[in-house]
């Protein structure tokens, strides 16, 4: 018999990222903040990464650039960034960066996040996290060796 899908490890994964995906709308839904916790999330990110441009956006978040390029035209909507044209490497590219407004929402987000952290230091040690990091990039790179095997 084989194995059951939802015993898999692969399947742990995807329900716990599930999971936290509904946790962080859960809370900006109540926040009432009109940000959703993707938008949060590339707010953050851009706010963090020096001259952030739509490639970084995309690869930070595991996403495609044409999916970042809407959010990032959302969130300029919103008025939560600018969004430049300037050259980098030599290439022209959209450079985002954070408003004032956008800087509020930060703020606002910040404490939510350090909230649900807080909660989790409570049930898994800094020990746990660490090795489930490190078990994790493990099984990562393992994969991306057998994909590079089979190519």
């Amino acid at each position: 018999m084989g194995l059951n899908f939802e015993d898999t490890l692969f399947y742990q994964i995807k329900i716990c990222e599930k999971t936290f995906r509904t946790l962080f709308e859960h809370f900006y839904k109540d926040l009432n903040i009109g940000i959703s916790a993707v938008e949060s999330l590339a707010l953050n990110i851009i706010k963090e990464t020096p001259d952030c441009c739509q490639r970084d956006l995309a690869r930070i978040m595991l996403k495609d650039r044409a999916g970042t390029g809407k959010l990032a035209n959302l969130l300029q909507k919103k008025g939560l960034i600018k969004i430049e044209l300037k050259n980098k490497n030599n290439r022209p590219v959209r450079i985002l960066s954070i408003t004032q407004k956008g800087e509020k929402i930060i703020k606002k987000t910040t404490d939510i996040r350090e909230e649900i952290n807080k909660k989790i230091k409570e049930k898994i040690t800094a020990s746990q996290m660490q090795n489930a990091k490190k078990t994790l990039q493990t099984l990562r790179k393992t994969i991306e060796a057998t994909i590079k095997n089979k190519i």
